[in-house]
């Protein structure tokens, strides 16, 4: 039987809101493109702030471009429950990710608000920036900065395809990377995050079960790697004469899918980004520039991975004669979603009589970032086929009403 909370979540606010913030950014030939701090991206904060306003939260920002958004509770001694997700996107990518546990984290407190529903902690909506790793190869930016693993050096480091660093991206809209230290939350006032989200695989689909319980968060390293060959005349070199760049990169990505399915099905190994240098049909590419993502839910595992991919990297060159240069850009770790919030959601979909499931999230989410600093939990709701960062990506709005509802109800629970 439904609460009083999950009865007034509006499926119909929630539609009108994701149609709305889905046109930010879109382009029908290629899905959507909110790339950090950029006009549309920051076209689509401001639309959330808007929304944020409307529920009557009390909004601000920090100088990394975070959104806040706070329902204040009877107690302002104790600490806050977060909840809430991101609004920029990858390169032509879907409307759901990271907008559904978004626009549901502020549609559950407005529903508190509304109903004057009691609470003792104060509730928060957290949009995280730049959580896709699209713009600067590196993702979940706005959630480091939060739980504080940058430092002002990281913003300089930080650089996009053009060539401009993260902390310039961040001046040309108004923030000061110099106050970077000031982003930085206090773990001790936060009781605990829970982010709502698309599935992005096909268990849930699968086995036709509507909530998806999150028990662990796998994590990536992301790695560019440079090949430096020797560019040449497409048809007067000869085969054994050649130093091909892309030779060896083509060589180094098959090991990656070697070296994945090797050592455990939760090992993945993406090749993501290729440059070519020239990059013209008859000529021998002299330079190859390479973006890889590593990810499992063990550090170990991880590890043992980019390991034997060092391995392979140190025999391409010898054989090929090409250098190679390897650059960690970063490096996550796994995590475990707390016991209390786990329970807590369980608990809640047993309430409203809906199905559920403990799964496992392959992808990473500004939640394991969180982690460091709080108890975490995730929501998942069903991606139809699986499908996610393509503009084919799609979830029924039934299912992201159910997986608000249990959000709502979840967070009342967490903050009395």
């Amino acid at each position: 039987m439904l609460g009083i909370i999950a009865q007034h979540v509006n499926k119909e606010r929630l539609e009108a809101q994701l149609q709305e913030l889905s046109m930010i950014g879109y382009d029908p030939d290629k899905g959507r493109t909110r790339l950090p701090y950029t006009k549309p991206e920051r076209e689509a904060v401001e639309l959330v702030k808007g929304y944020m306003e409307s529920a009557g939260l009390l909004v601000s920002f920090d100088q990394f471009g975070n959104l806040f958004g706070r329902l204040p509770g009877n107690s302002q001694s104790l600490p806050v429950v977060m909840s809430g997700s991101h609004v920029d996107t990858v390169i032509n990518g879907g409307a759901f990710d990271g907008t559904i546990g978004t626009l549901s984290a502020i549609e559950a407190l407005r529903v508190i608000k509304e109903n004057n529903i009691p609470h003792n902690h104060d509730l928060v909506v957290g949009v995280f920036v730049s959580e896709e790793a699209a713009r600067f190869g590196a993702g979940t930016l706005g959630s480091k900065a939060f739980v504080g693993d940058y430092t002002r050096a990281d913003l300089d480091r930080l650089k996009d395809r053009d060539g401009v660093t993260l902390a310039k991206a961040l001046q040309e809209w108004g923030f000061d990377p110099d106050l970077l230290h000031t982003v930085k939350g206090n773990g001790s006032e936060i009781k605990c995050f829970v982010e709502l989200h698309i599935e992005q695989s096909i268990n849930l689909e699968v086995n036709k079960i509507a909530i998806g319980v999150v028990d662990q968060i796998a994590a990536p390293t992301n790695l560019r790697m440079t090949i430096k060959g020797k560019a040449g005349h497409a048809g007067a070199t000869p085969m054994n004469l050649r130093t091909d760049a892309f030779m060896a990169a083509a060589e180094i990505a098959l090991a990656i899918e070697t070296i994945a399915n090797t050592i455990g099905k939760e090992t993945v190994g993406t090749v993501g980004e290729v440059f070519v240098n020239p990059n013209a049909i008859n000529v021998i590419p002299g330079e190859v520039v390479l973006g890889i993502d590593i990810r499992d839910v063990t550090t170990e595992r991880k590890d043992l991975a980019i390991e034997q991919l060092y391995n392979t990297v140190e025999e391409v060159s010898a054989k090929r004669g090409v250098t190679i240069e390897t650059e960690e850009i970063a490096r996550q770790e796994p995590v475990k979603t707390a016991s209390l919030i786990v329970n807590t959601i369980r608990e809640t979909c047993e309430d409203l009589g809906f199905s559920y499931m403990n799964v496992t999230s392959g992808a990473y989410h500004d939640a394991l970032n969180m982690a460091k600093i709080t108890d975490i939990g995730m929501i998942f709701v069903p991606s139809v086929d699986g499908v996610s960062h393509a503009p084919e990506e799609f979830t029924h709005i039934e299912d992201i009403h159910r997986g608000a509802q249990v959000l709502a109800e979840t967070l009342v629970k967490l903050a009395k």
